[in-house]
């Protein structure tokens, strides 16, 4: 393909292709053959065309690119001044430019750096995580978080810049003024969610030595409950639990997905096969203890997690408890 490229350039039609880095055409030749690779792998979907109006970015591959003090060095634009943190010793890999849909310039910095292991405090306490649809997490230790509901809050004024954008003539001035406006909006909710996955995540990985999630099938949530579960963006905040786990020295591990976490009582590990998903509450059959649905579902993973049990069938999962409970020497957890 790159001696096809080369033939394009020699052609007085397609001679602009010139104009540009080799290193920008180079690399969107490699990300084209990684996406077919992608899609005869059964990885992905068929490649389509980048979009002339969207998200535009090219990549620049070392050593043709430069990152200092004085900002970025792209060939044949040259240095883009912006402020640049970078570790004393590092390997640089490749320069990202990006523009967003409002207009904004960003470099993205790909270096490779050798860091120390973290060291575990074992002093910090563990916890296990619950999420749900009335609130996005619930900790082992009785905290709730809000959903931030990005989204829903502003989805109002999103349909209305929506139709505002409709009215507008095709290729006119105002047509484009909507259009930014629009992407603005957009910008904001995932600014929004962006920011509060970031610090709620940072913030847990810091205050604990381990964190016990679900294995949620988030598709199969999307086709039930629809936008309101890709608005939480808990997809988003398991990936950053587990690579800043790693920084800071944090496990993160899930559990799995069918494990009857809200069904099973945490204290004599009964299962209540008739809960529904409408009972926030209810009260243990065998030991007449009242639990709270979100609070009772987090202490379950928190102990199925730590009695290392991921791998064994859901049918004893009564059985498990017990034992988990017995191996904790009577320690009492928090419900």
């Amino acid at each position: 393909m790159c001696h096809g490229l080369t033939k394009l350039k020699k052609k007085p039609e397609t001679g602009w292709l010139c104009d540009v880095g080799r290193q920008c055409a180079a690399n969107s030749i490699a990300n084209l053959d990684a996406a077919y690779n992608n899609f005869y792998k059964k990885k992905s979907s068929y490649p389509k065309f980048k979009k002339k109006r969207g998200r535009q970015s090219f990549r620049i591959s070392a050593p043709f690119c430069r990152a200092g003090n004085d900002g970025v060095a792209i060939p044949i634009i040259g240095i883009l001044k912006c402020e640049v943190k970078l570790p004393v010793q590092y390997k640089l890999w490749s320069i990202t430019i990006s523009k967003t849909t409002t207009g904004k310039y960003f470099a993205s910095i790909n270096y490779e750096m050798e860091i120390a292991d973290p060291i575990a405090d074992k002093t910090k306490p563990m916890i296990g995580l619950d999420f749900g649809l009335k609130h996005f997490i619930t900790t082992s230790d009785g905290i709730k978080v809000e959903h931030p509901r990005p989204l829903a809050k502003k989805l109002r004024r999103l349909r209305r810049l929506n139709r505002l954008l409709s009215h507008k003539k095709l290729g006119s001035k105002r047509r484009s003024k909507a259009k930014h406006r629009l992407a603005l909006q957009h910008e904001r909710i995932t600014n929004i969610r962006s920011d509060f996955l970031h610090k709620l995540s940072r913030r847990l990985v810091g205050e604990n030595q381990a964190i016990y999630v679900e294995d949620l099938n988030i598709e199969g949530m999307k086709q039930r409950f629809g936008r309101q579960v890709g608005d939480a963006g808990w997809s988003e905040f398991v990936k950053q639990l587990s690579y800043k786990g790693l920084w800071y020295g944090c496990d993160v591990f899930k559990i799995d997905r069918f494990f009857p976490s809200s069904k099973t009582c945490s204290k004599c590990g009964e299962i209540n096969r008739g809960l529904q998903l409408s009972d926030r509450s209810w009260r243990c059959n065998e030991c007449c203890v009242v639990h709270d649905r979100d609070v009772n579902a987090a202490s379950n993973i928190l102990v199925y997690g730590r009695a290392d049990r991921n791998l064994r069938s859901q049918r004893d999962a009564k059985t498990h408890l017990v034992e988990a409970r017995n191996q904790s020497n009577g320690e009492p957890y928090t419900i």
